[in-house]
């Protein structure tokens, strides 16, 4: 299975030794990988190729930050020496940089660069040579009195953002339309006839021989436009705030530590066995080690051997 080592370095200038040292080293160049683009395009990439949403936002910060990523996509022993490569630059100056192994999700070495405020994934070491076994699959031992293991949980947070969801303008327009009403106008006009009379003069029309004016003005009527506005509609505008609640889900990982006593399911095994009923350990310990090694290939019967024994004894009473 392939693997992908990542590495957060301090500047352009140490990745492009990084890229130089892997080829050198024969690493394929179609298999090496320098990410470029947006803080989010680097992270959703990063998401495709199996790292976590937080480890990927610590990276893409670390590039904005001035840092460079390189990853390289290695298979069996390739693992260990792309990791000795990256290790060599992330120790090699005032800032340790971080190495990753995606397909593990543990830590080659670690150390926000100095700008950062971003505090080191939990979980990370500090040399490679601590999570060897990470790599190779083999069982890690220790001499020390104590060791610790730590157990990491993650925790949802759930915040608020204000998103768009479109609006409505609202604006006032002027348009014009043309009316027509009727309007009933008076014209004058003076009219002036003629009658032919013939009779006798009478005392009354004494003074028909004395001069006499008479005027007469024509008036005619015509239509006069005047506006008017008044207020025939109001509009008003405003929001309706409702509140919901929604269901948030997702995932969250936790590391756990698993106990077990070495050797103690062999052990009883063995105790169970008809074949090693009323005997003594040092009468089938040849074929205990025989049995173990063919369950455990490539185990080492000496490791387990003293706990076997132990347990053995332990359950058989003595």
């Amino acid at each position: 299975m392939a693997n992908n080592v990542i590495g957060l370095f301090e500047n352009q200038g140490v990745a492009d030794q990084v890229v130089a040292d892997l080829v050198a080293a024969g690493f394929n160049e179609r298999n090496i990988n320098r990410y470029v683009g947006s803080q989010e395009e680097i992270e959703q990439e990063l998401e495709r190729e199996g790292i976590s949403d937080a480890d990927a936002d610590y990276y893409a910060e670390g590039l904005r930050a001035g840092g460079a990523l390189v990853s390289v996509r290695a298979r069996g022993g390739q693992v260990d020496e792309a990791v000795e490569i990256m290790n060599r630059y992330a120790n090699s100056g005032t800032t340790d940089d971080t190495i990753y192994d995606a397909s593990t999700t543990e830590y080659a070495a670690s150390a926000a660069p100095s700008d950062l405020d971003t505090a080191a994934p939990v979980g990370t070491t500090t040399d490679v040579t601590g999570v060897d076994t990470a790599y190779s699959g083999a069982a890690a031992t220790t001499d020390a009195e104590e060791a610790r293991l730590a157990v990491a949980e993650e925790q949802l947070r759930i915040g608020k953002r204000e998103v768009s969801r479109g609006g409505m303008r609202v604006r006032r327009v002027v348009t014009e339309r043309p009316v027509e009403e009727q309007v009933v106008l008076r014209d004058e006009t003076i009219r002036v006839d003629r009658r032919r009379v013939d009779q006798p003069l009478t005392g009354a029309d004494s003074d028909l021989f004395t001069e006499k004016t008479f005027e007469f003005t024509e008036t005619d009527e015509e239509a006069v436009v005047a506006k008017e506005a008044r207020v025939i509609e109001e509009v008003v505008v405003g929001k309706e705030v409702e509140e919901r609640t929604e269901t948030v889900r997702d995932t969250v990982r936790r590391s756990d530590v698993e106990i077990e006593e070495i050797g103690a399911s062999y052990s009883q095994t063995l105790a169970g066995d008809a074949r090693y009923t009323g005997r003594e350990w040092n009468d089938i310990e040849a074929d205990a080690r025989r049995d173990w090694e063919a369950q455990n290939q490539g185990g080492v019967w000496d490791d387990v051997r003293d706990s076997v024994r132990s347990n053995w004894e332990r359950t058989r009473g003595r």
